[in-house]
């Protein structure tokens, strides 16, 4: 995992030093506003992944809740459940959907944490300076958040 965590910053890193040359012919403004977007949108990329690693552990810890009830004996006797009787499957299905809306709402907490909204709060603030000491280009600033979504395609196309 780490080798395709590699991958992906350096195909990000490659992109910028690509857009960073071609704004060195176009000036000063859209070197600062194509890095500005790039950093802040590998801010938000970064923290969400850290969010959703710490959110994985967390439910790694949990995983011991949701075993099924069945033994090995009956595994081995009926791994298809064909024996059991349709209110025992009724009574499984309800609990695997408990289990998925559990899951669900406990994977809200990667969506919205604290760690992600910092990474947007980065995004806004240097949209917002670049606005108040007016040099804010919107052509640069889209190129440079666009650095992230075409390194993950990139990255996809690569890995297949």
């Amino acid at each position: 995992m780490m080798k395709n965590i590699k991958k992906q910053l350096f195909i990000y890193i490659i992109l910028d030093i690509f857009i960073f040359i071609f704004s060195i012919f176009k000036g000063y403004v859209w070197i600062l506003n194509t890095q500005i977007a790039f950093l802040s949108s590998l801010c938000i990329i970064l923290l969400s992944f850290l969010s959703y690693v710490k959110n994985v552990n967390k439910q790694v810890k949990l995983v011991g809740d949701l075993i099924d009830d069945r033994d090995i004996i009956d595994e081995l006797n009926d791994p298809y459940e064909l024996y059991e009787d349709t209110n025992t499957k009724a009574k499984k299905r309800a609990e695997k959907i408990k289990i998925s809306m559990k899951n669900l709402s406990k994977s809200k907490g990667g969506a919205v944490s604290f760690l992600r909204l910092i990474g947007y709060l980065i995004l806004i603030a240097g949209f917002f300076l670049l606005v108040k000491i007016k040099l804010f280009l919107v052509i640069p600033y889209i190129i440079g958040i666009s650095i992230v979504p075409v390194g993950g395609l990139i990255n996809a196309i690569y890995q297949r």
